[in-house]
C-alpha cells in the first residue's frame, strides 16, 4: 500500500516533504505539491486537513482527475498536506514517545490551539504569502474552529475556508455504530485506561491484508463495504468502491482515546465546547468554571464556504444548518445535489469533482483572479 508521498510521485507530480514542530512539541509531517507555475505575491498555498483516523492520503485517494489535492495542483496552486498529531505520518515528540500515555493525552482542542498555528505560520514563513486557503473535512473543519474561536488573530492569515461536512454540532447522529461509540465513550476511555491502551484504533499494514482476503475489490457488497455503510450512510451507486477499498488500507491512521471521548461529548452535550472532565473540582482547576467553556463562534471572522450531504449519518444537516446560522463571515452554505451523498463520499465519491470540488476550485480561481493586479488597466493609463 503506497504511503501519500508515494502517491504523489507515482503520478509525477513535484513533492516535498517538511516537518514542523508544535508549541508542545508534537513533530508533524507536512508534504506539498509544489505549484508547477512561478508564484507571485498574489498566490496563495492551500492547506488540507483530513478528519478524524484519517490522514493525508484521502485527498488523494481518488487519483489524478478525481481527487483534490491533484486537481488543485493541475491547476497551478501551491498544495499543503498535513498529518495531525497522532496518525501514522505524524507519531513524534520532542519528549514523549508514543508508548508513553503523556504522548496522547490530546484531544482535537489541542490540535486546533497548537498544531494548526505552527503549522499555518510554517506555511507563510516558507512561501512568503500572507494569508492561504484552508480546506477540511470533518474534523479537520472541528479544528479549524478551535483554532479561530480561541486564538481570533489567525482568522488573518486566512483567506476563505472550506468546510466539508463541518463537525462542530453533532447531535441526530443516524449511524448506529457512531451512536453507540458516543454513548459508550467515557466507559470505553475508561477500561482503555485501566488496560493500558493509549491509542485507538492505530495502522496497522496487517489490515489491508486481511481486507483483500475477506473483502476483494471484485465484490461490490462485502462486508466491508457493508460496515462503512453503517458507518457513514449507504450510497452504492454513488461511492467509488475501488476508492473505498483502497482507502481501508490508509485509515485508520490512529488516534487518541480522548480525542473520541471530545467527540463524543459534542454529540451529548449539543454544544460546541472544551473538554468535560469528569468531576467538578477538575473543571474548575482547568477552566476556573465547573463547567467547560463554550468556543465562541462569534470571533470567527474568516469567510467560509461550507457543503454538507443529505445521506451523511454522522453529521446531520440539521447541525450544519445551526452552525451557518451563528457565522458571522458565512459566504455559503451548500447541500451536495446527490441526496445519496455521504459523510466519507466527500473523499471517494464518483461524481465529487462535478458536485463539490469544482465549485471549490472555481471559487478559489476567482479570488486568485481579484487579487491580480489589473496590469491592462494600468498599460491604458500609460497611453
Amino acid at each position: 500500500m503506497l504511503e501519500t508521498p508515494e502517491l504523489i510521485q507515482k503520478y509525477g507530480y513535484p513533492l516535498e516533504r517538511h516537518e514542523v514542530t508544535s508549541e508542545d512539541g508534537y513533530v508533524l509531517a507536512l508534504t506539498r505539491i509544489a505549484a508547477s507555475t512561478e508564484q507571485t505575491e498574489h498566490s496563495m498555498p492551500l492547506l488540507l486537513v483530513h478528519g478524524m483516523f484519517a490522514s493525508s492520503a484521502d485527498f488523494l485517494i481518488a487519483g489524478p482527475n478525481n481527487s483534490l489535492a491533484y486537481l488543485l495542483a493541475d491547476e497551478g496552486h501551491d498544495v499543503w498536506l498535513v498529518d495531525m498529531r497522532g496518525n501514522r505520518y505524524s507519531r513524534r515528540h520532542t519528549r514523549f514517545s508514543t508508548d508513553s500515555p503523556e504522548y496522547w493525552n490530546y484531544s482535537w482542542h489541542e490540535m486546533g490551539y497548537y498544531d494548526l498555528p505552527a503549522v499555518i505560520d510554517y506555511i507563510l514563513q516558507v512561501t512568503t504569502a500572507r494569508r492561504l486557503h484552508y480546506i477540511g473535512h470533518s474534523q479537520g473543519t472541528t479544528v479549524f474552529f478551535v483554532l479561530t474561536a480561541t486564538r481570533p488573530e489567525y482568522n488573518e492569515k486566512i483567506v476563505r475556508m472550506y468546510a466539508l461536512s463541518p463537525a462542530v454540532y453533532a447531535r441526530h447522529i443516524r449511524s448506529p455504530i457512531f451512536r453507540w461509540l458516543a454513548e459508550n465513550a467515557p466507559a470505553i476511555k475508561k477500561f482503555l485506561d485501566s488496560a493500558g491502551v493509549v491509542q485507538v484504533l492505530p495502522h496497522n499494514p496487517d489490515q489491508y491484508v486481511l481486507q483483500k482476503a475477506i473483502c476483494p475489490a471484485c465484490v461490490p457488497r462485502s462486508i466491508c463495504s457493508l460496515f462503512v455503510e453503517q458507518l457513514v450512510g449507504p450510497n452504492p451507486n454513488g461511492t467509488d468502491k475501488l476508492a473505498q477499498h483502497v482507502i481501508a488500507g490508509h485509515n485508520p491512521s490512529g488516534a487518541s482515546s480522548k480525542q473520541l471521548l471530545h467527540l463524543s461529548q459534542l454529540c451529548r452535550a449539543g454544544s460546541f465546547q472544551q473538554l468535560a472532565y469528569q468531576g467538578k473540582e477538575q473543571n474548575l482547576a482547568v477552566y476556573g468554571r465547573e463547567e467547560p467553556p463554550a468556543y465562541n463562534l462569534t470571533a470567527i471572522t474568516t469567510p467560509i464556504v461550507m457543503f454538507y450531504a443529505l445521506n451523511d449519518w454522522i453529521i446531520d444537516p440539521r447541525n450544519v444548518i445551526r452552525l451557518a446560522e451563528e457565522l458571522p463571515a458565512l459566504v455559503s452554505v451548500n447541500v451536495v445535489e446527490d441526496r445519496n451523498f455521504n459523510h466519507l463520499d466527500f473523499m471517494i465519491a464518483k461524481r465529487v469533482r462535478s458536485l463539490v470540488y469544482d465549485k471549490i476550485l472555481d471559487d478559489i480561481n476567482q479570488i486568485r483572479r481579484s487579487e491580480k493586479p489589473n496590469h491592462r488597466k494600468s498599460d491604458t493609463n500609460s497611453l
